[in-house]
């Protein structure tokens, strides 16, 4: 400004307050990918693919499983809870039905290692000491969905089947209800 005037126009929309250019949501971002990489943050999560959750589902005991069993509702709580994880939470809670069906003897016809699979991506959602810390904000539950998303890869015909299996089992208790409450009579 000439002649010691200030400027008394208004701050363009991209400026911040103080006066400096703000910077854009997409350039926010890339700062943040750029943090992931310093951090190695990136390097773990191109860790997690079906081989991971084969490898780490080797290590599932029966423990394990009696302990999604009893954290079920956590679990689905973090299904519920994690934004990224939300778009998981029908799969989520068929995964702890499938375990908990298998680990109670009703659900029979599944191979142990999927059943060790399910019970690996389950405790790696309640985990929030995985990978990436979930206390990172965003990226914090990108290896769960990652985890989830390849467990359900490695598992999805016998998530299939299973499925299948709960309905009829669904039905069969359905008709013998309606079976065993007999005929509606109606008297006058």
């Amino acid at each position: 400004m000439a002649d010691g005037q200030t400027d008394t126009s208004p701050a363009p929309r991209d400026a911040s307050p103080d006066g400096s250019p703000s910077t854009s949501v997409f350039a926010r971002l890339k700062t943040r990918v750029r943090a992931l990489r310093n951090t190695g943050l990136a390097d773990r999560l191109a860790r997690i693919d079906s081989e991971y959750v084969r490898e780490n589902a080797r290590r599932i005991t029966k423990m394990d499983l009696d302990t999604v069993i009893e954290r079920a509702e956590a679990i689905e709580a973090r299904f519920q809870d994690g934004g990224g994880l939300r778009r998981f939470l029908d799969d989520g809670r068929l995964l702890l039905h499938l375990v908990r069906d298998a680990r109670e003897g009703r659900y029979r016809g599944l191979p142990v290692w999927t059943l060790s699979a399910a019970g690996f991506a389950l405790l790696y959602v309640l985990n929030p000491f995985d990978l990436v810390p979930d206390a990172l904000p965003v990226v914090g539950l990108l290896d769960d969905a990652a985890v989830v998303s390849a467990c359900l890869a490695l598992v999805e015909q016998d998530l299939r089947d299973y499925r299948a299996w709960r309905r009829a089992r669904q039905q069969e208790e359905e008709t013998t209800d309606r079976d065993a409450s007999g005929p509606d009579l109606i008297s006058s």
